[in-house]
Formats: C-alpha cells, sequence, structure tokens
C-alpha cells in the first residue's frame, strides 16, 4: 500500500539500504530527501541528467540533493551522468558503480525517489534491481507536484525526438495479433505517435481518474479528447480509467486491460506509460504479477522539456512497497 508520508526512513531486515534520486529543474526533486531521518541509509546516488546540468535552478537543487544526502547518511553522495535521450543510461552507469563498488552486495535494499526520473527510465531501473536483487528489495517514494505548466498553457515537452520500443517480458507465446495499452497523460503528440506508428489491432487508453486534481484530470480529458471520442465509435479502441496516484488499484486494472487484450488474440502487448509516475510504477507491478505474454515498452522521447516551469509547489509524498 502506497501511503502519503513525512518520514522517508530505513527499509528492510538487516539490510543495507541505497536511497537513488534524480536530480531535476524541478522543486519538488529535494522533497523526498529532506524527509529522509538521519541514519536510515547507508548510500545514496544522484543521477544527473544532461538538461538538468545545463540549467541553473537545475544545478542548484543538485547541489541541494548533495549537501542534504551527505548530511544525513553520514557520506557524499555518488554522482551518476546520464541522459534522458538514452533509454538505457541510467542502468548503465548505475550497472557500472555496482560492479565498480564492491560494498554493493545481494544483501542490498534500494528506495528510489522516482518524482523525477523519466518513466523510461524509472522502469528499466526498477527492472534491473528486481532482476539483480530480488522483487523484495525495493520500495518507491513520489511527490506530487501542485500544479503543471500546462496550468499556465505551456507544454511539458517539444517535439518528438524519435519513439522506442523495448524488450520487457518475453514469452514463448506470441501471435501475429498486436495490442497497445496506454495511460493518458497531458502530452497527446507523443501517445499518437506511437499510435500512429504501430497501427495495433486492438488500443486500450486509460485515463487517470482520479487525478491529483480536478483541473490536472480535465486537461488530460481535454487534450486526449480525439483518442477518448474515437473509442465511442471505433471498435478497435477501447478506453478505461486508473486511479492517478493508487499502484496497485492501477496494477489490478491494468491487468484487467491486457487480459481484454490477450482475449482478442494479441499476445504481443506494448505498453505505453505517458500518465503519473505512479502509474509508470504499476507497470513494473504488473509485469511481477507473471501474466504471460509478451510486452514491450513503448516510448516517445521528446527533443526537449519545459525547464521553467514544468511542475509548481509540491504536494504530498507517497512511499510503498512494491509488492512481490
Amino acid at each position: 500500500m502506497f501511503e502519503r508520508t513525512e518520514i522517508v526512513g530505513a527499509f528492510g531486515d538487516q539490510r543495507r539500504s541505497v536511497f537513488l534520486v534524480a536530480g531535476s529543474f524541478e522543486p519538488r526533486s529535494v522533497r523526498a530527501t529532506r524527509l529522509i531521518s538521519a541514519g536510515a541509509f547507508s548510500d545514496s546516488v544522484i543521477f544527473n541528467y544532461e538538461d538538468t546540468l545545463d540549467n541553473a535552478m537545475g544545478r542548484h537543487h543538485v547541489e541541494q540533493l548533495k549537501s542534504v544526502l551527505h548530511q544525513k547518511i553520514g557520506r557524499p553522495p555518488f554522482v551518476l551522468r546520464c541522459r534522458f535521450a538514452d533509454p538505457y543510461s541510467v542502468v548503465r552507469t548505475f550497472g557500472s558503480l555496482l560492479t565498480r563498488e564492491n560494498r554493493f552486495n545481494q544483501d542490498m535494499a534500494f528506495t528510489l525517489d522516482v518524482t523525477c526520473f523519466t518513466k523510461i527510465h524509472l522502469l528499466l531501473l526498477l527492472k534491473y534491481i528486481a532482476d539483480q536483487y530480488g522483487t523484495n528489495a525495493v520500495r518507491v517514494c513520489y511527490t506530487e507536484p501542485l500544479t503543471y505548466a500546462t496550468a499556465f498553457s505551456r507544454q511539458l515537452s517539444y517535439g518528438i525526438d524519435r519513439t522506442v520500443y523495448l524488450p520487457y517480458q518475453v514469452s514463448k507465446h506470441s501471435s501475429k495479433g498486436v495490442g497497445l495499452v496506454a495511460f493518458m497523460g497531458h502530452e497527446r503528440l507523443r501517445l499518437e505517435r506511437i499510435v500512429q506508428e504501430l497501427e495495433p489491432d486492438i488500443t486500450v487508453i486509460i485515463l487517470g481518474e482520479p487525478g491529483f486534481s480536478k483541473p490536472m484530470l480535465d486537461y488530460s480529458r481535454r487534450v486526449n479528447a480525439t483518442l477518448i471520442h474515437r473509442a465511442d465509435y471505433d471498435g478497435h479502441y477501447r478506453m478505461t480509467s486508473a486511479p492517478a496516484n493508487d499502484v496497485v488499484a492501477t496494477a489490478d486494472q491494468l491487468e484487467h486491460s491486457v487480459s481484454d487484450v490477450h482475449a482478442i488474440g494479441c499476445d504481443t502487448v506494448y505498453l505505453v506509460a505517458l500518465g503519473t509516475k505512479l502509474q509508470a510504477v504499476s507497470v513494473e507491478l504488473l509485469r511481477r504479477r507473471g501474466i504471460e505474454g509478451r510486452f514491450l515498452l513503448g516510448y516517445s522521447i521528446p527533443k526537449s522539456y519545459e525547464r521553467n516551469m514544468y511542475s509548481q509547489g509540491s504536494g504530498p509524498t507517497y512511499v510503498g512497497v512494491l509488492p512481490e
């Protein structure tokens, strides 16, 4: 269960715990780190995206992360460079760190502040840790924004650099049918590009309802109106909803949607996480349930992000252990 909290404390029985966080130009990127209890973690890692380092506010927040983590953990954090346009950059740099530092052994547990990771990096990182350290070694936390740039008539991202389709779960069962299950967010063009490229036999779109706030939900419904209305008259489209901030309930709905896709003969399913970060975490929870089928991650990489007003303020911080 994911709950609102003011404390991000130690995790695991007799495990050494590592705190992972992504630096960002967003002010909320520092909040969970400030809530850490002193001495709760043995190590920490900051992932630095290149667009964060190119931004004065991003560099400021990274320096805050370094200072707070050093103070609360008692040793400086590891700082890793990564690129938001390179899907495997986070896993690659993190894997190199684990190989290089012999104190990261099989008894480690990890807490990920998922707030400012890109969703493709987040999912690949969660899968990597589960594969290397077991599914009981991961906890995540997330800080809601009070509002997004879309409330001020700005976009969250601009343009599309390219789309990527990455293996997520391989199965012996396969068919010619292709399905798409996608979370809708505030970036209509990124989802529409994937739909156009794949031309799936069946598309299930999931609206984040209830949303973090009514204005955020209303905007998502409005900006995705074309796809939503298509589900009313096109038999190849279906629409449903799942909460924006309830990982388990969203994973249940995602499993139901995947079952619907399998029922019409599509064993290959593309999962597209363009909704909230906690909805993206539910994709990893679905993978852990061991559902049969071939799953791939679909993701459209933007050319750039809105760096001055991406989000404003910090809402509640959620913390939860991913069920095995």
